[in-house]
């Protein structure tokens, strides 16, 4: 990619009216004559038809830098030509200037002066042949106008240089920062699942196998007491049997709720800057377990994180709705994509997380970047090493409470 393609990117504008002025100005070079009635040779009329295309093509088209290096020597021949036909015509140094302006451009510092002193040598021979009309004066004068059109494209080069590093640091950061923000929503929901499994498994084993042991000694003075106090002993037997049974329903909706899916695909979209992510959620997203869910949430993260790091898009979806093969979550983005598509460590590890609890992965590159996944809509038993220990401890918390 070329400084001027660079420099396109950072500056929209800049580079497009430097390239039309050129392009301009080496029209203007032959349209004078016609204008002012100045006699030119025939010679010099093919030379400038040759050059206007080529010089036309250098400053307008983003090129390679191969191709818009190569092109600079074809340029600094034709000016230093079309000088050597008219010395005398005034404006016959201005391709010369053009050339070393683009020269500047694509070229290091040393290459570029090399082609000044080319051909200021040839500005400076000529004119030295027309003194006594001023040629030499007008020689000098281009020689200057030479050095610092390659000086102000040395500048702009570095400039664009500068812009497109700068551009690369703030995408590493704006980067970092999305990663951090989902890293720490990760543990803030980490945080809140222990939080809940720690309140449950106290609510069982304090409160729990209190009202246990009270429901038991309830029943057994309902065995030993006789007349009114019989009767009171049995209500506070139902009672404790009925707080017991409400502490456990506590107990077990609490090990089952998992993270909040909806919530964690909010707090997803709104912590990455760019892309924009737009969310399309169903009114009732139901998600039949929480392995299921984490799996999911971190299917969707990589995605995202993929468009972040690769794709340079500017918007990404994220469409969620209920099929008849379970839940369907569907990503993608308006960046490049790519075809064919080589899955690194991200969109292994979200295939397999995906496929341990059942679900289904298809990834596109060809129009942008696009991901589907698809989980069941009823509970698959996942592989142990897949589980986790989140996903191995509700069974045994449920086994506790119905003890």
């Amino acid at each position: 990619m070329s400084e001027r393609q660079t420099a396109a990117r950072s500056h929209p504008g800049l580079d497009r009216t430097a390239g039309v002025t050129g392009a301009l100005t080496y029209a203007l070079v032959g349209l004078l004559p016609v204008v002012t009635d100045i006699p030119m040779s025939s010679l010099w009329w093919v030379l400038w038809a040759v050059g206007l295309p080529l010089f036309v093509v250098d400053v307008l088209v983003d090129l390679s830098p191969r191709t818009a290096r190569l092109l600079v020597l074809p340029m600094m021949l034709l000016g230093t030509a079309l000088y050597a036909v008219e010395p005398l015509y005034g404006f016959g140094g201005v391709p010369m200037v053009i050339t070393a302006a683009s020269a500047g451009l694509v070229l290091p510092l040393p290459t570029a002066l090399g082609v000044v002193a080319v051909q200021s040598a040839a500005l400076l021979t000529l004119g030295y042949g027309a003194l006594s009309d001023g040629g030499l004066l007008g020689a000098l004068f281009y020689v200057g106008l030479q050095v610092f059109a390659v000086m102000t494209g040395q500048i702009t080069q570095r400039e664009s240089r500068a812009r497109e590093r700068l551009a690369q640091v703030h995408a590493s950061l704006r980067e970092a920062h999305a990663e951090l923000e989902a890293a720490q929503a990760r543990l803030a929901e980490t945080s809140r699942t222990e939080e809940r499994l720690r309140i449950s498994r106290d609510l069982h084993d304090l409160v729990g196998h209190q009202l246990s042991a009270l429901a038991l000694n309830l029943e057994v003075a309902s065995h030993v007491v006789d007349g009114p106090a019989a009767e009171q002993v049995h209500r506070s037997r139902q009672l404790a049997k009925e707080l017991l049974a409400d502490v456990r329903q506590v107990v077990g909706r609490l090990r089952e709720d998992g993270p909040d899916v909806r919530g964690a695909l909010e707090r997803m979209a709104a912590q990455i800057p760019r892309p924009v992510v737009h969310l399309d959620l169903p009114d009732e997203l139901t998600v039949p377990s929480t392995p299921v869910r984490d799996a999911l949430v971190r299917g969707v993260q990589e995605a995202l994180t993929n468009a972040v790091r690769h794709s340079g898009a500017g918007s990404a979806w994220v469409g969620v709705r209920h099929t008849g093969e379970g839940l369907e979550v569907v990503v993608r983005d308006d960046g490049a994509g790519a075809d064919p598509l080589r899955p690194g460590n991200g969109l292994t590890g979200m295939r397999e997380r995906i496929e341990a609890v059942g679900g289904t992965v298809e990834v596109d590159g060809s129009d942008g970047f696009r991901v589907r996944l698809v989980v069941p809509a009823e509970v698959v038993a996942p592989p142990p090493d897949a589980a986790g220990p989140s996903a191995t401890a509700a069974p045994t918390a449920d086994r506790e409470v119905a003890r």
